[in-house]
């Protein structure tokens, strides 16, 4: 559990409820509304690398990402959906040759197509979806009863073997 800098509330540091920027503790909320909006995109994108990646970028990568962002139309968070669909859904592996940010621009046309897609079918399943209350009545089934065999004692002891009947 953290406190939080600036509203001193207790919160769980899992960069979801509280996270740490610049060395000093923040609820998200906080955080959000306190810094300034490119620097708040710019953390998350740096967390999502940690989270997808397992590391910390290296200074070159950091380098690459506000290269893109400056020469083209890239921000913070189209950085974050681009690492997420290379390394998450196309499943690249990584390779220290290649390095991981100068990847993301050769599959901004599939990223866009999927991204596309999947807003499509978020749209479409709020359309379709209707609340709708359905009763169903069920018969209770009764279970037939075991008729009980009722046997004759008769049957059962042979009243004409004397020798069973003196032991």
């Amino acid at each position: 559990m953290i406190t939080c800098h600036v509203c001193k509330k207790k919160i769980e540091n899992d960069n979801v409820h509280g996270l740490y920027y610049k060395n000093k503790p923040y609820c998200v909320e906080c955080f959000c509304s306190t810094i300034k909006p490119n620097e708040v995109d710019k953390h998350f994108a740096y967390l999502k690398f940690q989270e997808i990646v397992g590391r910390i970028p290296t200074r070159a990568e950091w380098t690459q990402c506000e290269k893109l962002i400056k020469e083209s139309d890239w921000n913070w968070q189209k950085i974050e959906l681009m690492l997420e669909y290379v390394y998450v859904i196309e499943q690249v592996d990584f390779e220290s040759d290649r390095g991981v940010i100068g990847l993301l621009p050769y599959y901004e046309l599939k990223a866009k197509k999927f991204y596309k897609m999947l807003d499509d079918v978020y749209e479409s399943l709020e359309e379709d979806i209707v609340d709708e209350v359905v009763t169903v009545y069920v018969k209770q089934l009764e279970k037939p009863r075991k008729k009980v065999e009722l046997k004759s004692i008769d049957d059962l002891i042979d009243w004409d073997d004397e020798e069973e009947w003196q032991e």
